[in-house]
């Protein structure tokens, strides 16, 4: 919570400068028409809400887009750096002084503490102006309840002096009783006009944002602005409309309605504020010549595309630490696998991840006192000799995690980044920046996921097995019982069956076999995270796990798997993958194993069509034995492992396509409520063995996830599986 609310600080910051800017030019656009000024704002709420921006070199905006960086609180020397040096010097003159005041044995310095009773503070007071605005709202709308309808989405009560709009989805506009006829036309056009700009969505989205900066003076200043430029264009936009000069009938309107006024509604309601600034606007109101709005366009739309910039972030040594700088490449001596003892005199690790997406990870935190990974981590940190001074880490794909080692009397911290994209690893470490393996992030990154860890294994007999091969094993994912099914002949398809059967294959490689083992009711699986990344033959998949089966004490087969992606990104400890090990092509294989059963038999003996309707017949009764038959074994199987948990060995259940379920589920109809097949033709064929189908389909959800309700389109792959199984559908697409 406290890294959202130093993001939320950063982007306050910034966004002031934004509206300090946007203030200077509003008074230059003060005699152009409102539209352009209110246009203006929303570069200010855009940089109040989105922490991400285009960085340049050279930017209107003169801060820093990170001016508090993450680290602050573990950082030897906090300070921040917002490019403006009056605040610089100021703030950081502050945090100097608190840090020599504070006593050398406190464990909790004074940034942190005041960093967490800020963060409470701020989501305390946030939460009160919500609930104040929701509310608010609640009274208003229950106080027009009895509001009588005059037409359309027009009501009328003697219960409210101002109109204004209320509603999100279904808008309707109320208006106080005895409004003269013109009255009440310029009432209702002006209310239509916030209607067709969605103003009174804006509007209560821009108190939202002011909220979650309520802290700052500057934005609720800008959030008074922007309500009263909504309002004056919005009065503008109805005499431009005109074909009469109705300025000092409009201008009647407003004050006769201003005697009445009460007061703001709720500021999640939509009502009108600023008459007296409203009524000289619409005095002095002219319809502007065409050379006026075209330079307030182009103004405009240059201030805003250069507000939105920000200044690149500086890369020197000196501000690295301070500022989450970018590293880059790769270091070799670091890619080592944490065996040996290390001496450090550090006895435990925290490691924190500070980025948003948080993907599988099941804890942003991870803490051990394990002092091999204490050893190993101290270690590499103190020996990222590679310094580097460019790269660009403020990007999406790149996560940052905070690394303390600490002992009884002190301890150190280093930032480390991970670009996931390119490959790439840093360490920003003593005011400068080095290149670290991938293998060290990805070994970070693993502890915020496997939180069952086991970490004594290195007397296990499977460390020893997979050292033989060149294999390190950092630690034990998961243990579990299963049971192995017959895999020396398959039929129907079976999750354990067939991926057991799959992987003893590459268990052969090593001289181990599981087939003598069918039928067994009781094994033993233990799944290992592996050190080093798969064979080059895998890229870009890496991380990689030991799968390791046991009945009783003896190992009957082992292997290494990717995890949740493919069943296939899988290889033999020797490196080699199904292909090179069985000398044959999956369709080859399943050939030589698969034995038909009754309805495999009959469906080997159809055509490709027929298959579609068997499988949309099957879908529409549900009858998932009968649509497994129809899919692809190799389709099957290749989703066994997807989108699963690292502790995880295969997904038990079978996703059906075109179900709209996630993989894994125990059920494909928990969501299908019915699937009508009404056309199948054929469009393509790439060689005898494959052929694809447009296929027109009804297809009706319980819940729409990733497919909608009705009728649609789909283009089917079928391929000619084996003699004994016949056509089977591999895939549908677009």
């Amino acid at each position: 919570m406290s890294g959202l609310f130093i993001e939320i600080l950063n982007m306050s910051f910034s966004a002031s400068c934004v509206a300090l800017i946007v203030m200077l030019i509003r008074l230059a656009l003060r005699k152009a028409p409102k539209i352009y000024s209110y246009a203006l704002w929303v570069v200010v709420f855009f940089r109040l809400v989105c922490p991400f921006t285009l960085q340049l070199p050279v930017s209107a905006v003169p801060v820093q887009p990170q001016t508090i960086p993450y680290d602050i609180v573990s950082s030897e020397s906090p300070s921040i750096q917002s490019g403006v040096p009056v605040v610089d010097n100021a703030v950081n003159t502050v945090i100097e002084r608190s840090l020599l005041s504070a006593s050398p044995a406190n464990s909790v310095n004074p940034v942190q503490i005041a960093l967490e009773i800020g963060t409470y503070l701020w989501l305390a007071s946030g939460l009160a102006l919500l609930l104040y605005g929701i509310i608010s709202y609640l009274r208003l709308k229950k106080r027009v309840m009895t509001a009588i309808r005059v037409h359309d989405n027009i009501y009328e009560t003697d219960l409210i002096k101002t109109p204004f709009v209320l509603g999100f989805v279904h808008t309707k506009i109320y208006i106080p009783t005895g409004l003269g006829e013109k009255e009440m036309e310029y009432v209702i056009e002006h209310e239509r006009t916030h209607i067709k700009r969605l103003d009174y969505l804006i509007k209560p989205f821009a108190f939202l944002i002011s909220s979650a900066h309520w802290f700052n003076p500057i934005v609720w200043v800008s959030y008074v602005l922007m309500a009263r430029d909504m309002e004056l264009s919005a009065d503008e936009s109805v005499m431009k409309r005109s074909d009469f000069d109705i300025r000092g009938n409009y201008s009647n309107s407003l004050l006769a309605l201003s005697i009445k006024k009460s007061g703001l509604l709720s500021p999640l309601a939509f009502g009108e504020t600023g008459v007296r600034a409203r009524v000289k606007n619409v005095l002095h109101y002219k319809k502007p010549a065409f050379w006026v709005s075209v330079v307030a366009t182009v103004v405009v739309v240059a201030v805003s595309l250069s507000l939105v910039v920000s200044k690149q972030m500086e890369t020197s040594p000196e501000n690295l630490s301070n500022q989450g700088a970018e590293l880059n490449s790769i270091s070799e001596t670091l890619s080592d696998a944490p065996e040996a003892a290390y001496d450090t005199k550090y006895n435990k690790v925290k490691i924190g991840f500070l980025s948003d997406m948080t993907g599988f990870k099941s804890a942003y935190e991870f803490e051990t006192t394990d002092s091999k990974i204490v050893a190993y981590i101290d270690s590499t940190l103190r020996t990222s000799q590679t310094p580097t001074e460019e790269a660009n880490l403020n990007n999406n794909h790149i996560n940052q995690y905070m690394i303390k080692l600490s002992n009884e009397i002190g301890g150190y911290s280093c930032g480390l980044y991970y670009d996931t994209l390119y490959d790439k690893a840093y360490i920003v470490k003593d005011g400068g920046l080095y290149e670290t393996g991938t293998d060290f992030a990805r070994y970070i990154d693993s502890f915020l996921e496997n939180t069952n860890i086991t970490f004594n294994i290195d007397e296990t007999d499977a460390v020893a097995l997979f050292k033989e091969y060149g294999w390190t094993l950092d630690y034990q994912i998961s243990a579990m019982k299963n049971k192995l099914n017959d895999i020396n002949i398959l039929s129907v398809f079976n999750p354990n069956a067939y991926y057991f059967a799959y992987n003893n294959e590459l268990s052969k490689d090593i001289g181990l076999d599981m087939s003598e083992y069918s039928n067994t009711a009781d094994i033993d699986v233990e799944i290992y995270r592996i050190h080093e990344s798969m064979p080059q033959e895998f890229y870009p998949i890496q991380n990689c796990r030991g799968i390791v089966v046991k009945n009783g004490d003896k190992i009957i087969g082992a292997f290494i798997s990717a995890g949740r992606h493919s069943a296939f990104d899988a290889c033999s400890l020797k490196g080699n993958s199904f292909e090179k090990v069985t000398d044959q092509t999956l369709y080859e294989w399943l050939a030589g194993m698969i034995k038909a059963d009754s309805t495999e038999e009959r469906l080997s003996k159809l055509e490709p069509e027929q298959v579609i309707e068997e499988y949309f017949t099957a879908l529409d009764n549900k009858d998932a034995k009968t649509a497994g038959y129809c899919i692809s074994k190799k389709t099957l199987l290749e989703n066994l492992t997807s989108n699963m948990l690292n502790e995880e060995l295969f997904n038990e259940g079978i996703g059906l396509p075109l179900t709209d379920v996630e993989i894994g589920v125990k059920s494909s109809f928990d969501n299908l409520k019915s699937a009508k097949l009404s056309k199948v033709e054929q469009i393509d064929e790439n060689d005898k063995n494959v052929k694809i189908f447009r296929v027109t389909v009804n297809l009706q959800y319980n819940e729409e996830w990733s497919i909608g309700s009705g009728e649609q389109f789909w283009d089917c792959s079928m391929v000619y599986e084996s003699p004994q199984t016949g056509w089977k559908i591999e895939s549908f697409g677009h």
